[in-house]
C-alpha cells in the first residue's frame, strides 16, 4: 500500500473514532451540487494516474483523482470514449468526481448513465478499510452491487480510491438536425422517433427549436438525415452547441439564479411551470430556471403529479440547498440508510450532502 493510502486510511479511522465529519474532494468542480458542504476536506487531487487500460477489452482503471481530460485523451488515441458524456466543468474535473456525482451529458439518452459503466472500484469505507470490488463485477458480503450504488452517492458511502470503467468506440458518423417545434410537439415527436430504428443519440428543445443528434454507422446516419428532414446544423456550430449542454456552459446554467433538474416520464405533457425551460433526453430531463416568486413546493408538487422528481441543481441560497433533493419513498429511504450504516457506521462522510436522504 502506498504512503498516500496509508495516511488516508489512518485519517478516516481517526475521524470515525472521534466522530469528525469528512468530505472527499477532487477538482472542487461540483461543490454547487447537493446539500450544504460540511466536514474537513479529504483532497484526492494528487492521487492520479491510469492504472490499467487495454483498448481491446474496453475497460480503463484509474485513480480517483485522475483528471477527466487525462482519461479522455488516453481514450481518444484509440478512438474510444466515455459513452455517457460526463460534464467536464473545466480542466479540474476528476474521474472520481464524475462517478460520485453520477452526472451524464446529452448522450445518456442513447448510451445510459454513469452507473451503467462502472465495473468496479476500490472503496475506503468509514472504518478505514479498503474494500475491493473489482473489474469483474462483484458483490460484497451484504449483497450490495457496489458498482451500482457508488455513482451519484456524492461521497456519502465512502471514498472511491480507484475505478474501473467500461468505455466504447466513438461513432463513425454524426449529424445534427433542427426543427421548429412547440414544446408539446417536440415531446410527441422525439418519443415517436425513439420507437423507430433511428440512430438518435441526443435531443434538446428550447425556445421552439428541437435539436437532434444522430450518431452511428455512416449509412444509418445518412438515411436518417434524409428521412427526418429538418435543417442540418454544420459541425462547428453543432459541436459548440452539444458541448455547451454537456459542460454546462449554456446560458441555462450560467445565468444567475436557481436551476432545477426535473426528471419526468419522457412522454408527459408540458409542465407549464413559470420560467425558462430546456429539455434533454427526449424530454425525460427538463431543466428549469423558475420565474421570480416560484416556490419549492410549487415546483415539486407539479413534478410529483406527473410521476417525476425535482432536484434543486444550482442555488446560492443556503436554506434552499438544504432542500436540494426530492425525498424518495420511505422504502427507498430505509434502503439508503441501511447502505449508509453498512459502509459508514459512524456517519462521517459528506454529512447531509444528500439531505434529506442521508
Amino acid at each position: 500500500m502506498s504512503d498516500f493510502l496509508d495516511h488516508l486510511c489512518s485519517r478516516v479511522e481517526t475521524a470515525a473514532r472521534h466522530g469528525t465529519p469528512l468530505r472527499p474532494v477532487g477538482g472542487n468542480t461540483k461543490q454547487f451540487y447537493g446539500g450544504p458542504l460540511q466536514g474537513e476536506e479529504i483532497n484526492l487531487s494528487e492521487w492520479t494516474g491510469i492504472l490499467a487500460y487495454e483498448p481491446t477489452e474496453l475497460v480503463i482503471t484509474a485513480k480517483a483523482g485522475t483528471p477527466l481530460h487525462t482519461i479522455e485523451a488516453a481514450l481518444a488515441e484509440h478512438q474510444q470514449e466515455l459513452a455517457f458524456e460526463p460534464p467536464r466543468f473545466g480542466t479540474q474535473s476528476t474521474i472520481g468526481g464524475v462517478v460520485a456525482s453520477g452526472l451524464a451529458g446529452p448522450a445518456r439518452l442513447a448510451r445510459g448513465g454513469v452507473k451503467d459503466y462502472v465495473l468496479g472500484c476500490t472503496l475506503l469505507d468509514g472504518k478505514g478499510q479498503l474494500l475491493h470490488f473489482g473489474g469483474v463485477v462483484m458483490k460484497n458480503v451484504a449483497g450490495y452491487d457496489v458498482s451500482r450504488v457508488i455513482p451519484g452517492s456524492l461521497g456519502t458511502l465512502g471514498i472511491a480510491v480507484d475505478l474501473s470503467i467500461k468505455v466504447l468506440p466513438k461513432a463513425v458518423a454524426e449529424a445534427t438536425l433542427q426543427f421548429e417545434y412547440s414544446e408539446a410537439k417536440a415531446i410527441e415527436q422525439t418519443n415517436d422517433w425513439l420507437g423507430k430504428p433511428l440512430p438518435i443519440n441526443a435531443t434538446a428543445w428550447e425556445n421552439g427549436l428541437l435539436t437532434v443528434r444522430l450518431r452511428g454507422a455512416r449509412a444509418a446516419v445518412d438515411a436518417a438525415t434524409k428521412g427526418l428532414g429538418g435543417a442540418v446544423m454544420l459541425p462547428p456550430a453543432a459541436d459548440a452547441f452539444w458541448n455547451s449542454l454537456r459542460d454546462q456552459t449554456h446560458p441555462m446554467f450560467t445565468t444567475p439564479g436557481d436551476v432545477w433538474r426535473l426528471a419526468v416520464p419522457a412522454t408527459r405533457e408540458p409542465l407549464n411551470l413559470p420560467g425558462h425551460s430546456l429539455h434533454e433526453w427526449a424530454s425525460g430531463l427538463r431543466w428549469l430556471r423558475p420565474a421570480e416568486g416560484s416556490t419549492v413546493e410549487q415546483i415539486r408538487s407539479a413534478v410529483q403529479a406527473v410521476g417525476g422528481h425535482a432536484t434543486l441543481y444550482r442555488s446560492s441560497t443556503p436554506e434552499h440547498r438544504a432542500q436540494a433533493f426530492h425525498a424518495p419513498a420511505k422504502a427507498m429511504v430505509d434502503l439508503q440508510r441501511r447502505l449508509k450504516q453498512q459502509f459508514d457506521p459512524a456517519g462521517i462522510f459528506s454529512v447531509n450532502r444528500l439531505a434529506p436522504i442521508l
